[in-house]
């Protein structure tokens, strides 16, 4: 069954942090590490939430 207080906040944060994430990636003279911390950081937390979706449902 889907938490659509979940989908919606999914939703918001979506609209709110993509635009400032974009720009914070195509800054230029940034750091050409950028795109690679932030892909990193999306691995981690579906990593994190897996896990702990996995203890719950064996």
């Amino acid at each position: 069954m889907l938490n659509h207080r979940l989908a919606a906040l999914l939703v918001f944060l979506a609209c709110v942090i993509s635009p400032l994430t974009i720009h914070w990636i195509t800054t230029p003279g940034a750091s050409w590490l950028r795109p690679y911390f932030a892909w990193l950081l999306v691995i981690i937390a579906s990593w994190l939430w897996q896990r702990r979706r996995g203890r719950y449902e064996r």
